[in-house]
Formats: structure tokens, sequence, C-alpha cells
């Protein structure tokens, strides 16, 4: 039988999975907690005292933080699912975990931008008001954290390798860092 595995890389190790290059830094981040939650926002941000969600390309600070996905849906970071009951809750949201089906990227240092202008089509000045973007053709999130050298990147955890094949054939990557 054909074993059709062997035409792919292996997924790599992303406890030390590291891209380097003229600018850039690529590292996969694990252990963060996140939740998607539907309905009414202010009642959850306000129960869990979060600072306002952040859109696309916005500026997330600290440990918890919340990202516009959709008018009435927000990313939530930072907040473990033993905190916020899962499902309906009667202050009308609904909360869904999301750690597990999320993979994170962190992108850093001064070549950010010319990535972003590769793998999606917004403007960076006016990149709008949802996290919620097209990135490699992978819906994902995408915002500046703690300062404007650092991204992160949420997006499905089983579209890992795909985005992490994509990155790695950037001009900018060094390959003798891989």
């Amino acid at each position: 039988m054909l074993d059709n595995a062997e035409k792919w890389p292996l997924e790599p190790d992303w406890s030390d999975a590291v891209l380097r290059g003229n600018g850039i830094e690529i590292r996969s981040l694990r252990g963060l907690a996140q939740l998607v939650v539907s309905g009414d926002l202010e009642a959850f941000a306000e129960r869990h005292a979060l600072p306002a969600s952040i859109g696309a390309l916005g500026l997330a600070s600290g440990d918890r933080y919340t990202l516009r996905l959709a008018r009435d849906r927000i990313a939530v970071v930072g907040v473990a699912a033993s905190e916020a009951p899962l499902g309906w809750d009667s202050a009308g949201y609904a909360v869904t975990p999301m750690s597990a089906a999320l993979h994170v990227l962190e992108i850093s240092g001064k070549a950010i931008l010319d990535l972003v202008a590769r793998a999606t089509r917004i403007d960076p000045r006016n990149p709008g008001p949802s996290a919620a973007i097209d990135f490699a053709g992978v819906t994902s999130s995408l915002y500046y954290h703690d300062d404007h050298e650092t991204l992160r990147l949420h997006f499905d955890r089983g579209l890992a390798s795909y985005v992490w094949t994509w990155l790695r054939t950037q001009p900018w990557i060094d390959e003798s860092s891989l």
C-alpha cells in the first residue's frame, strides 16, 4: 500500500521548535488557558474583571485579556475553565473550552510586519475590530502582546504543522536555524 506519510515532514517537537531568520523569531507557546465566550460579553468580562476586547493587531498585555472574534463572541486568554463554568450561564453567555483546540505561536522581531504583509490581506494601519483574520489561508486570531515587536497567532491545532511548514518556506527564515 502507498505510504503518503513519507511525503510530509514530521510535526516538530513543539516544546523546543523555533524558527529564526533576519529580524524574526517564531516559537510555539504552550499552556495558555483559552476559552470562547458567546452572548452577553459585557456580563462575562465584568464577572471576571477583564479589559476591553482587542481586534486584529491590537495590543494585549498581561496574562488575562480578550480578543474580539465577532459582534457577540470573544476569545478569552488566561481565564482557566475552572474559573468560568462551561456551558450556558444564567447571566446570558455560554463558555466553551478551547485550550486543547487552539495552537499559539509567538512571533517576535523587527520583520513581523513583513510577515503580516505576506500572510494576510489586512492593512496594518487599519486592521479592523475583529482579531479573526485569514493568515496563510488559515482562520486565525492575530494581535500584539506586551509590545509592538511581539505577535501572537491562535489557530486550529490540527493545522499547526501546515502553518509551521508555511512559515519555514518564507525567505527571511534561516534554514540553518531548523
